[in-house]
């Protein structure tokens, strides 16, 4: 069996490369570890798509239900510091929207079925003796011969240990927690909200509601590991969740499971090696502050897609070193920019000390008030910044 290009996950990511570069006339196969099924979880786990996302997206006809977001407010719930983005501040219909992991990952995986091996994993890549030919060695000892190994496996990425790249990690000593919640009365359904507090990082995000009731809605908690040491989560949100619910003045209950993962960060110095590259989560994840892991994998997945093409188009190798090369540059320095802006307000936001707390608050009734500096924070987080 042969490919020009191999995909190491058939997530999200590796599923929209496959289909744009198959419109490109550039043929792929994915290698997929899970069964050749729909996903049975529960509908709880959402993601947060800027614009950008969103037209990549739809370019590639890929069109589902979203709850869009117009506006973000967000405030310091230990003082009186607050902050209100709009998609008026740049001049566009919506600033996100928020969508179903397990329907958007089903909408691509459908396109993607018959490009698809599942049920196996690489377990080798060696070298033919020829620069531009690659042979993978899947776990049930399949081969494919390939010229490109794209790795859009994940954190632990399978390809970046067996290709011997090293990630720098660490721990953000949190928890997220997620779920679905009803607010008593409807909420406005195109607003977001978002509460920095020592009971942790709370936002509130709109979802799609298909009985039409403007009352459901999905939150992300990002809470300190201090905090929950040797307590039950469920017990804990019941105790906590008041607090949120009086800062926002609403009722808040939960109407789902709650979901909870410990909350780390990694990324890579050189994103390929040879015929491997990284791309998306497999080459860098961040804190879910601001939901932009998915959009970073999408603005990778862009790039990527666009130096491949454009090689191919000209009749150069695909896995040329420039060609990789080209991709990592594009993509590296916003990535780090957006990993350490990350970790800045999480320790800033998670700080109690009395005068980082008017400092916090200063800050951020002041940059309120100034139009340009939201709009450029905005454009940065909406992928319209591209290098």
């Amino acid at each position: 069996m042969h490919a020009p290009i191999t995909i190491s996950g058939g997530g999200i990511i590796g599923n929209y490369i496959a289909i744009r570069l198959k419109r490109n006339n550039i043929d792929t196969v994915i290698i997929e570890k899970s069964k050749d099924e729909e996903s049975s979880l529960p509908d709880i786990r959402t993601l947060t798509l800027n614009n950008h996302s969103v037209s990549l997206l739809e370019e590639e006809g890929i069109v589902i239900d979203t709850a869009p977001i117009k506006e973000i407010h967000a405030m310091d719930g230990e003082g009186s510091g607050k902050i209100q983005f709009s998609s008026d501040d740049i001049n566009e219909n919506y600033l996100s929207h928020v969508v179903s992991f397990n329907v958007l990952q089903n909408a691509l995986k459908q396109r993607c079925k018959n490009a698809t091996i599942f049920s196996n994993e690489i377990k080798s890549i060696q070298n033919l003796n020829n620069e531009n030919i690659y042979e993978v060695i899947l776990s049930d000892d399949r081969a494919i011969k390939t010229n490109l190994i794209a790795g859009c496996d994940g954190r632990n990425s399978k390809v970046a240990k067996i290709s011997g790249l090293s990630s720098i990690y660490s721990e953000y000593r949190q928890t997220a927690i997620t779920f679905i919640a009803e607010i008593e009365n409807s909420m406005d359904i195109e607003t977001a909200f978002q509460v920095f507090s020592e009971k942790g990082i709370f936002a509130l995000m709109p979802v799609i509601n298909k009985d039409n009731r403007n009352n459901r809605c999905t939150i992300v908690w990002s809470i300190d590991n201090n905090r929950l040491e040797k307590k039950d989560i469920k017990n804990y949100v019941k105790k906590n969740l008041c607090y949120f619910e009086s800062k926002l003045n609403m009722k808040i209950k939960v109407h789902s499971e709650i979901l909870s993962f410990k909350l780390s960060k990694h990324y890579f110095e050189d994103y390929s090696k040879e015929s491997v590259v990284l791309i998306g989560d497999a080459a860098h994840s961040i804190h879910p502050l601001a939901g932009q892991g998915i959009n970073l994998g999408f603005a990778d997945a862009d790039i990527f897609c666009e130096e491949v093409i454009k090689a191919f188009s000209k009749g150069f190798p695909i896995n040329e070193n420039v060609v990789l090369k080209r991709y990592e540059i594009r993509r590296k320095g916003m990535n780090l920019l957006m990993l350490r802006s990350m970790d800045f307000f999480v320790n800033f936001f998670s700080n109690s000390n009395l005068y980082v707390r008017l400092i916090r608050n200063w800050g951020l009734n002041r940059i309120n008030k100034t139009r340009f500096l939201k709009a450029f924070f905005i454009k940065h987080a909406s992928g319209i910044n591209k290098i």
